[in-house]
């Protein structure tokens, strides 16, 4: 399948858009992660190590392990356009499933503690007081979710 052929036309153009599609993915993973620094690193360095391996095999299908300007040119055409189709409509899904994400740890740690006070161990050397109730102050919520 060498030369510039249909086929590989098409079979480059769909691999590049498959590359755009993982960089979106490794995107949403940093997002819902909240990566700092060093896991952006990481994350970005494990990408680019499939990408690259990705391009190798996809060279080794199309001219027996040459990589070829017409190659990569198309590859980039379709890792780019897919990046701008579908780069919008992923950031709200990532936004949209960190609320949930987030909404979803909230309702676990208060169910802990909830439980919790269902079972209360009573001291059998003391009677029990009644607690004095006191109305709390709300405090204002956070915007964003800290999840580690």
């Amino acid at each position: 399948m060498s030369g510039l052929t249909v086929p590989v036309l098409f079979f480059c153009l769909a691999t590049g858009a498959a590359l755009g599609c993982l960089f979106l993915l490794f995107r949403v993973v940093r997002q819902l992660l909240g990566a700092g620094k060093g896991l952006t690193f990481l994350l970005d360095l494990l990408s680019g190590a499939l990408a690259g391996a990705f391009v190798f095999l996809c060279a080794l299908a199309v001219d027996r392990g040459f990589l070829r300007l017409h190659q990569l040119v198309l590859q980039g055409v379709g890792a780019w356009a897919a990046v701008q189709g579908l780069g919008g409509v992923v950031e709200a899904l990532a936004r949209r499933a960190q609320k949930i994400f987030c909404k979803l740890l909230a309702v676990l740690a208060r169910g802990g503690r909830f439980v919790k006070g269902l079972f209360p161990k009573p001291d059998p050397g003391k009677p029990e007081k009644k607690k004095k109730t006191r109305k709390k102050k709300k405090k204002p919520r956070k915007k964003t979710c800290n999840i580690m």
